[in-house]
């Protein structure tokens, strides 16, 4: 598996998976035991745009483009990922999962997606979120979540949260309880003919 490259990666791991500082990890694409999806329903297809909040200067315009089977910075952009080689994508119902492999170790960073209509919701595992940390032990039980601290200190920084549910049950309530909604895009209109909505 090869990863993408730097910028992309940064705009998509902020954008998919990483709200914070702290990593927050599976030990493989979620949810275990589905079907690896080779490619995004056409409805999911185009040209995605989000502005930061308050603002609407197009400097700070986040462009996502989806194609079957790769997700992009701006049209053109030597910036992919492709799906079954930089990263894995599964379906949860009306949700796609996207993991992301880690670049160190066996671990994946997953963010869910969901379309409706013209905009598409990006939820992701925040650390720092409120609460975030009990409701996971709740949810999965302490004994299936791993904190990691710098230096393999508990009195440093908490550097990443090693979850692991044990069945699709578990990550499925972990994804409605236990994630926070990162950004919202919308279609850009020249796209809006483009790709029928479902």
């Amino acid at each position: 598996m090869t990863f993408p490259s730097s910028r992309l990666m940064a705009v998509l791991l902020i954008a998919f998976c990483l709200t914070s500082c702290v990593e927050v990890t599976f030990p493989e694409p979620m949810p275990v035991n589905r079907k690896e999806l080779v490619s995004f329903p056409k409805s999911w297809q185009g040209t995605w745009t989000s502005n930061e909040k308050g603002t609407d200067d197009a400097d700070d315009e986040d462009i996502l483009v989806i194609q079957a089977d790769r997700v992009s910075g701006l049209e053109g952009s030597e910036d992919v990922l492709i799906l079954g080689q930089d990263c894995v994508l599964k379906r949860l119902g009306r949700k796609r999962i996207l993991s992301i492999p880690q670049l160190s170790g066996d671990r994946h960073s997953v963010a869910s997606a969901e379309r409706h209509g013209d905009t598409i919701v990006i939820r992701t595992f925040d650390a720092k979120a409120e609460g975030a940390i009990e409701k996971w032990e709740e949810l999965i039980g302490a004994d299936r979540m791993l904190k990691l601290y710098q230096k393999d200190n508990p009195d440093k920084k908490l550097r990443e949260v090693q979850l692991n549910p044990k069945n699709t049950c578990q990550f499925r309530k972990l994804l409605r309880e236990g994630t926070s909604e990162t950004v919202t895009y919308t279609r850009m209109p020249e796209d809006q003919g483009a790709a029928p909505s479902r």
